[in-house]
């Protein structure tokens, strides 16, 4: 499964958003990966300048809050996108197929 076109044109027929919603996840979690490593940094500089403490402490607390932001900004985000994958398919629930009404 490292083939992504592979895993995209295996799942196109069965679910046509895959390949969007296989984008727009790893947007995401770029996205979180990027908000934990420069909060941490900005942070880490900012609380160095305004607290006399080790530099522990400041590694300590810049990773904690970094890791707190991150998670928050990927779990909106997947979400977002889980919902987009949902509403795209139309068709499709978390459980199954849906029963179309033919009106």
């Amino acid at each position: 499964m490292n083939d992504i076109k592979a895993l995209k044109n295996q799942q196109k027929e069965k679910h046509p958003g895959f390949g969007s919603y296989l984008e727009c996840m790893t947007r995401t979690l770029f996205t979180g990966l990027s908000a934990f490593a420069f909060g941490s940094y900005f942070l880490q500089k900012l609380v160095q300048k305004q607290l006399p403490y080790k530099s522990n402490v400041f590694i300590l607390t810049s990773s904690i809050v970094g890791v707190g932001v991150a998670y928050k900004i990927t779990k909106d985000r997947a979400r977002s996108c889980q919902a987009a994958w949902l509403a795209f398919e139309e068709k499709h629930t978390a459980l199954g197929k849906a029963e179309v009404s033919e009106e």
